[in-house]
């Protein structure tokens, strides 16, 4: 009996040993791990359209369905991998294509949706959604440094699409980017935020290009805005949509413009740990700093929750785990959730999982 038990033990240890060697090298060859990433995502969700490429996120009775929120992180996929020698111009230059052709009518902001039939016509829809030519925006401005002989095209289309951003997404009243050119002034929607369209950094950075102060204000405004929303429950947790007032915000209602979780930390706040662990602005630091120690505190981290920390699924997603390891990476004390989340970057990327596997390629090109 105790020669069987010293076997089991022996196999364990043994076991233990391998995983951990498993681990060691893979996370050791971040050049690979980088190259890998970026491959499996260019082979599963990168889509031909005569010499464009756009990014599929769902194939219906329809067609394949893509969005501005993918062609975004596709654009600025294709600029990380560039700057690791990894991807082309001309990659990022036939995803650029395809934003050009499927902008709005006398607009640089792009149609939210678009449907591609077999035979090759494309449906697209109406309106635009903020952070889909936020992204793209972003996209060009770092294309525009890996690829300097065009960056003044790179950079003038960008200044163009934030032009339009302040012009038919910014609520100046409240100093807030809204959801989306359909959110207008006689809407209720007007009031409406998405905690994800709050990208510090990336403020920053318009303004440099742009010389626009609205941008810094925006920076500013919008950050009080998830701090007001942090101090009202203990786990700092913000939701994927607020109502936002002069002095005072609220979780947006189940339903209240997309899914019955709008108004809990679900697949649009899962965002935000990656875009404020970017920024140095105190503001930012302390939202951050309260949702990772919530984390920390969790035994696994699983996709969504209530405010008030309560799992709203049981299972685990990389889009909520990505951006929590890339924010924890970016900030001290909080080696266990790297630990904890860095079996992501083990698996391999789904075929199906488009926005999973956007934000976890994102991550790998960034953090190794």
């Amino acid at each position: 009996m105790l020669r069987k038990r010293s076997k089991y033990t022996i196999f364990a240890l043994l076991l233990v040993a391998f995983i951990a060697l498993f681990f060691y090298l893979r996370m050791n060859k971040p050049k690979q791990l980088q190259r890998n990433a970026y491959q499996e995502w260019s082979a599963n969700f990168v889509g031909t359209l005569d010499e464009k490429t756009y990014i599929k996120t769902e194939e219906t009775a329809d067609g394949q369905v893509t969005l501005s929120e993918a062609q975004g992180y596709g654009m600025l996929i294709a600029a990380r991998a560039g700057q690791q020698k990894l991807a082309s111009q001309k990659d990022f230059d036939r995803l650029y294509q395809y934003y050009l052709d499927n902008r709005l009518p006398d607009s640089q902001l792009m149609s939210w949706k678009q449907v591609i039939a077999e035979n090759g016509e494309v449906e697209t829809f109406d309106h635009n959604a903020t952070d889909g030519d936020l992204y793209i925006a972003y996209a060009l401005m770092e294309a525009a440094k890996v690829w300097p002989k065009k960056a003044d095209d790179y950079n003038a289309q960008a200044k163009a699409i934030l032009v339009d951003i302040l012009a038919h997404n910014y609520n100046a009243e409240l100093t807030i980017l809204t959801v989306g050119d359909w959110a207008t002034e006689d809407s209720k929607f007007h009031s409406l935020m998405r905690t994800s369209d709050v990208m510090p950094q990336q403020f920053e950075e318009f303004y440099q290009l742009t010389q626009d102060n609205t941008w810094l204000q925006l920076k500013d405004s919008m950050l009080d805005k998830l701090v007001l929303m942090s101090e009202q429950y203990k786990t700092g947790l913000l939701p994927d949509f607020m109502w936002v007032g002069e002095d005072e915000v609220k979780a947006a209602e189940a339903n209240a413009v997309a899914t019955e979780f709008d108004g809990a930390y679900s697949y649009n706040a899962c965002r935000v740990p990656y875009h404020l662990a970017q920024s140095q602005d105190e503001k930012s630091q302390a939202v951050l700093g309260k949702m990772l120690n919530f984390f920390m505190s969790t035994r696994r981290i699983t996709a969504g929750y209530e405010l008030s920390g309560k799992e709203v699924h049981n299972y685990q997603a990389a889009s909520f785990l990505a951006p929590i390891f890339y924010a924890a990476q970016k900030t001290a004390g909080h080696d266990k959730l790297v630990q904890q989340n860095k079996f992501i970057f083990m698996q391999d990327l789904s075929k199906e999982a488009y926005y999973e596997m956007a934000l976890l390629t994102m991550v790998a090109l960034e953090v190794f």
